[in-house]
């Protein structure tokens, strides 16, 4: 048996593809080319917390130059197998390219597992020195108006392949007063070769952040709210129905606060 509390997704790696292999990835990139018809398209893309590179593959597939960045080395070893870019072993606070981006992409709630003050500035800061002035940043994150209306369940999920079967049994433990939610993770991995069983005990600590809160820290690090719509809908109003927000905000000048009106 495993436990472990690590952001990393050290152990997790390994099942990661198989637990989430119903999500539409081809979909959700059909939705930030959306996005990029509405504002302008990138050529070179840094996309940030790009885990097993299932995103990266689609967007080199479409033609775009991607740099990847990821903080778990288990991860990157999975997304080198899928495709070849510029895969980079390194935390958004504080990882250094020396170079700039049309475009920043951060998918699958990564902002979400930011979940200290200073560390969302400094996250939103070095993102924004590796962005071109009016470079797009795209991401997608918890909305707090959902979670604080409709509070995160219990939920078990079971998928299996040729090799193994997994069972996933996810235990939240909402924090309202800090907008955190702790969620408990519970794995059971049985090999169909040898019948042996796997257990592993993971916990994932996910921020949700409120429109205005977030639109607040992108404006005091040089970043222009354009858009706030639930995702995958891009004409589609944020309230307290909607879980799962994307936020699209475009680098200004330095020192530039700007306070968008078309949000």
């Amino acid at each position: 048996m495993t436990h472990i509390n690590d952001p990393n997704f050290k152990d997790y790696a390994d099942y990661y593809d198989l637990i989430y292999r119903d999500k539409d990835y081809e979909k959700e990139v059909d939705f930030i080319e959306e996005i990029f018809e509405d504002t302008h398209k990138p050529k070179r893309i840094l996309e940030v917390g790009c885990g097993t590179g299932s995103y990266t593959k689609i967007l080199l597939e479409r033609g775009y130059e991607i740099t990847a960045v990821d903080i778990s080395e288990e991860m990157l070893k999975i997304a080198r197998d899928k495709c070849a870019c510029e895969f980079i072993k390194g935390d958004i606070k504080s990882v250094s390219i020396n170079d700039k981006f049309d475009a920043c992409i951060a998918m699958f709630a990564v902002i979400s597992y930011i979940t200290r003050n200073t560390d969302i500035i400094e996250a939103l800061n070095n993102i924004r020195r590796h962005l071109k002035t009016n470079g797009i940043f795209i991401f997608d994150a918890w909305n707090g108006l959902a979670v604080m209306r409709n509070f995160p369940e219990q939920r078990i999920k079971e998928l299996e392949n040729d090799k193994m079967k997994v069972i996933r049994v996810a235990v939240p433990n909402l924090d309202s007063f800090d907008h955190l939610c702790e969620v408990n993770y519970k794995l059971l991995i049985i090999n169909k070769e040898n019948g042996t069983l796997n257990e592993i005990d993971e916990k994932h600590t996910v921020r949700f952040y409120f429109p205005q809160e977030i639109i607040h820290y992108l404006e005091d690090t040089g970043f222009e709210v354009l858009k706030i719509s639930p995702f995958l809908d891009l004409k589609g109003k944020v309230d307290e129905t909607v879980w799962n927000m994307t936020i699209i905000a475009r680098a200004v000048g330095a020192n530039l606060k700007v306070h968008s009106t078309d949000r």
